[in-house]
């Protein structure tokens, strides 16, 4: 049986380290990156990413080519905009409650001359 006041003890401690293991941050790695168990859904790793890829890599400047190799095919390309697809949460829904995606502009020479992160949520 678990004695209650080790359990009062040591709690904290627990959920502070579920909390920490949940959100850490990962470095970029680009076969994690397009990893993905189904193809409706972004790698589980992207999010934890892309702060190290933001942050620590150029992404203005590059050609549109250099941008997919560096980060694989894109989950949606336009006329002047590639976006990466971050966080697609369903919760228990059919249709999605939160999404969040790395959006690139470009321009008619088709550099990146900009990037967001777009986040929704129904």
């Amino acid at each position: 049986m678990i004695r209650t006041d080790i359990m009062i003890k040591y709690t904290p401690f627990l959920l502070l380290l579920i909390l920490i293991s949940c959100t850490r941050q990962m470095k970029f790695d680009k076969e994690k990156w397009n990893e993905q168990i189904d193809p409706a859904f972004p790698s589980s790793y992207r999010h934890k990413m892309l702060n190290d890829l933001t942050q620590n890599y150029k992404l203005i400047g590059l050609s549109c080519s250099q941008l997919k190799e560096r980060l694989g095919h894109a989950d949606y390309k336009d006329n002047n905009s590639i976006s990466y697809k971050i966080i697609l949460d369903y919760g228990g829904d059919i249709d999605p409650v939160y999404t969040q995606d790395l959006v690139f502009t470009y321009s008619k020479a088709s550099i990146i001359t900009s990037y967001k992160i777009i986040e929704w949520k129904k």
